[in-house]
C-alpha cells in the first residue's frame, strides 16, 4: 500500500479534518497530522460536544463541566499534533445528535468549507459503527456535488475492529488501490502523546465507570500499527468499496453495535 503523504501533496491547499468527537481526530488520522510538513495548513472541526463519554450523572454542571474539558483536552491534543490552537473550532451539536441533525450538520460544514476551501476533507469511515460518524461521512460526502465545492474526501478509521469478520480488521477487505497507510516511530509517539491529552477518555472518570472509554490495549494497538486512509472515490460509492464480503459487511455493521452493548453490559454486570 502507498503512503497517502505523497498523493495529498499532489493537490496543494488547506486540510480539513472533520471529527464527530474530541478523540477521533487523533485516533484516525494523528500520524498523519503528525509527519504532515509543518508548512501544511490544518483546520480541525468537532462537530458533537463530547457530553455523552463517559456517561455521568444527570446534571447540567456535570455535563458542561464535561464539554468544557474535552474541549480542552482535544486543543492540548492538536497542539502535541503539530494544529495551531486558532485552528480549532467546535459546531457543539449535541453529542449522539448528527443523525437527527444531519440538515443543519450538512448547512454548517459547508459554509466553511466554502471559507476555508480545503483541498483535502478527512472523515470517518462510511461503515464506521458510530451513528455520529456516519451521519459526518454522509455530509461531507453529499457535499461533493455542491456547485464550487472541489474537494477529495479521505475517510479514515476509528472502529477498524470488527468481531463478526473472519480477519477481524475491515481494513482489509477494501480496495488495496484506494488504500494509503502511514506509519513512522516518531509520528507514532506523538499520536500516543496526542491520545493521552484525552485523560477523560483514558482514564475512569465517573464511579460508574468498570474501564476507561480508551484501554490501554486500544492505546497499545493504535500506535503500533500503520495508520490508514481510504481515498473515496465515486465510481466506488457504497459497498463498491469493499473487495471481500460485499453482501456480508453492510449486515455486519449493524450487527456490531448491538453485540458491542451486550458485552459491555455484560462487563458491567461481572
Amino acid at each position: 500500500m502507498r503512503d497517502p503523504l505523497r498523493q495529498l501533496a499532489a493537490a496543494p491547499g488547506p486540510w480539513l479534518v472533520v471529527a464527530p468527537h474530541m478523540d477521533d481526530e487523533s485516533l484516525g488520522c494523528g500520524m498523519l497530522l503528525a509527519q504532515r510538513d509543518p508548512a501544511q495548513r490544518v483546520h480541525v472541526i468537532f462537530a458533537s460536544d463530547g457530553s455523552r463519554s463517559p456517561p455521568l450523572p444527570p446534571g447540567d454542571d456535570a455535563i458542561e463541566g464535561l464539554v468544557g474539558r474535552r474541549q480542552k483536552e482535544a486543543r492540548l491534543a492538536l497542539t502535541e499534533l503539530g494544529v495551531a490552537d486558532t485552528a480549532v473550532e467546535f459546531l457543539g451539536f449535541p453529542d449522539g445528535t448528527l443523525d437527527s441533525n444531519s440538515g443543519l450538520l450538512q448547512s454548517a460544514l459547508e459554509a466553511r468549507i466554502r471559507e476555508l476551501q480545503p483541498a483535502h476533507v478527512f472523515v470517518p469511515f462510511r461503515y464506521d459503527r458510530h451513528p455520529d460518524h456516519l451521519a459526518v461521512n454522509r455530509a461531507v460526502t453529499g457535499l461533493q456535488s455542491a456547485q464550487g465545492i472541489q474537494i477529495e474526501v479521505w475517510e479514515y478509521f476509528v472502529y477498524s475492529q470488527w468481531r463478526l469478520l473472519p480477519s477481524g480488521d475491515v481494513r482489509s477487505h477494501l480496495r488495496h488501490e484506494d488504500l494509503y497507510t502511514t506509519f513512522s516511530e516518531s509520528a507514532a509517539a506523538h499520536k500516543r502523546r496526542a491520545l493521552e491529552c484525552h485523560r477523560s477518555q483514558t482514564s475512569l472518570l465517573s464511579p460508574a465507570q468498570r474501564r476507561p472509554i480508551l484501554t490501554a490495549a486500544l492505546l497499545d494497538r493504535v500506535c503500533s500499527e500503520p495508520e490508514a486512509l481510504l481515498r473515496q472515490r465515486a465510481d466506488f460509492p457504497g459497498r463498491k468499496v469493499l473487495e471481500a464480503h460485499r453482501w456480508w459487511i453492510p449486515i455486519a455493521h449493524r450487527l456490531e453495535p448491538v453485540l458491542k452493548r451486550v458485552k459491555d453490559r455484560l462487563f458491567e454486570t461481572a
